[in-house]
């Protein structure tokens, strides 16, 4: 089997685990970003010390690495699924035990621990975020953090935001994360009257996409942390 049969086969038996491929892929890919940005700042330095030694180095580099960005990007696109919303626990948000249902209040975690953006969030549900050094925001599901941030970035650069409408890395390669249009979208949510976002992602998904919008604001993806209210791995395992 070559690899389109092997991601084939993944999408019909275990679209679920192709799904968390494709997630950890994006957050790889972001990474990988991130690396991309360090080396043309390296470059840049270089050029101005007029070291170009280290200008050849670190260009050879980002031509090498680059090579693996496009790599992924082919992955990404064939383990795309054009529903990706993780089955969510149907949880009796006040911890109480209900008939046919486990104790999901014996996955309860501390609140009060800090969890960053490059953590796998599958299976967890998260009790509020907090960016920079504001008090944490409390939410209930990983769509209404997604909601509250773009509220609030929306709310720092109005123009910004509308652009990502246009911009693909800010949308998926078969649907639209962000539209003035809710035609085509699986569960839009109106921000502010002015542009639907797209809110039938998974967690990861959700965690992959924040990361972008910090970049985009030129917010630092380590001021941002996560506080999670359960976790509900070992029930999957």
């Amino acid at each position: 089997m070559d690899i389109n049969d092997v991601i084939m086969a993944l999408k019909e038996e275990f679209p679920d685990k192709a799904i968390d491929i494709s997630e950890s892929l994006e957050l790889l890919k972001e990474t990988i970003n991130d690396t991309m940005d360090k080396i043309n700042n390296e470059v840049s330095l270089a050029y101005s010390s007029r070291d170009f030694v280290r200008v050849r180095r670190f260009t050879e580099l980002g031509e090498e690495i680059n090579q693996y960005e496009q790599k992924l990007e082919q992955l990404i696109e064939l383990l795309e699924i054009d529903d990706t919303n993780e089955n969510m626990e149907e949880v009796d948000l006040k911890g109480e035990k209900t008939a046919g249902f486990p104790d999901y209040s014996a996955y309860f975690v501390d609140t009060n621990v800090e969890h960053t953006l490059y953590e796998n969030f599958t299976h967890k549900r998260p009790f509020g975020f907090r960016m920079n050094n504001q008090q944490v925001i409390e939410v209930k599901t990983w769509q209404e953090m997604l909601i509250k941030i773009c509220e609030m970035l929306m709310a720092v650069d109005e123009n910004k935001f509308m652009g990502f409408e246009h911009k693909p890395t800010m949308n998926g390669k078969k649907r639209k994360y962000f539209s003035r249009h809710e035609t085509g979208m699986t569960k839009p949510k109106l921000i502010n009257n002015k542009i639907f976002i797209e809110t039938n992602i998974s967690g990861n998904g959700i965690r992959n996409l924040v990361l972008k919008l910090l970049k985009e604001y030129g917010y630092k993806s380590n001021e941002f942390k996560v506080y999670l209210k359960a976790d509900y791995t070992e029930m999957h395992r």
